[in-house]
């Protein structure tokens, strides 16, 4: 696969293995792009197969296989999260239809 995009390189070149993880904050400073833009980007990066990968410190492009599959596992668990949260928002929604109403618990256990 060719980096050709210019952040990809970039991770590629310079940033190659978890040790030497570049911060969010740096590359949105060296590259001129915001934060939301930057994930979104790296995001798509990824669909396409660009290894790039991640941690609490930031982001690398990946140097072994166990970085790859550390970032999936990390992707994996997130997935995972906010299926949850949907599964619970979507469980509200039905009980709002249920009764013409979304019903919330109050502090101490009583609802209005």
């Amino acid at each position: 696969m060719t980096t050709t995009n210019p952040i990809a390189a970039y991770l590629k070149t310079y940033h190659k293995g978890a040790e030497r993880v570049v911060s969010s904050r740096e590359l949105e400073a060296a590259f001129q792009i915001r934060g939301p833009d930057l994930r979104r980007l790296i995001n798509s990066l990824r669909g396409d197969g660009v290894p790039i990968c991640s941690s609490a410190s930031g982001y690398y492009y990946a140097g072994t296989e166990e970085e790859l599959r550390r970032t999936i596992r990390q992707l994996r668990s997130r997935i995972k999260k906010i299926a949850h949260a949907e599964r619970g928002l979507t469980k509200a929604l039905e009980q709002s239809i249920d009764s013409g109403q979304i019903s919330l618990p109050l502090e101490g256990g009583d609802t209005a």
